[in-house]
């Protein structure tokens, strides 16, 4: 079978052209929006395997404010579904333009003390069950 070299061309040139997943991502929080997103700089991050709750709904200031207080001004460290997060296998990568992410203040596993706090519930479809001890979704 002869494959014209157009044909090569083209495949060759959409492998090298495909985004590399980010491995990890590091930076300051510059903006809370929910107890489950928040900025690094410019990029959106949604925190995998946890559900909070949403603008207009019960609780979605407190959940907030627990958020804020755990990583406002801090530098965190998140890797992004599919390079080694709890929600790999389960998650899709990026959710509403925001990258999904298992994220971390030091060893401190951000999704963990949201649920273990109360403002935030273990969504074990995505998670796995990894984080207990609060409510499941």
């Amino acid at each position: 079978m002869n494959v014209s070299p157009i044909f090569c061309l083209a495949i060759t040139f959409t492998s090298l052209c495909q985004p590399a997943q980010a491995q990890t991502i590091t930076g300051e929080v510059t903006r809370v929006v929910d107890g489950d997103t928040f900025h690094l700089g410019r990029i959106a991050i949604r925190v995998c395997g946890i559900d909070a709750p949403e603008r207009g709904d019960a609780g979605h200031q407190e959940a907030k404010a627990a958020l804020e207080a755990i990583i406002g001004n801090k530098r965190l460290r998140c890797t992004p579904v599919g390079a080694g997060s709890v929600c790999d296998g389960r998650s899709n990568p990026y959710s509403h333009k925001r990258i999904v992410a298992q994220c971390f203040v030091g060893k401190l596993d951000i999704a963990s003390e949201m649920v273990r706090s109360g403002h935030a519930c273990d969504w074990i479809n995505y998670s796995g069950g990894a984080y207990t001890g609060g409510c499941r979704k």
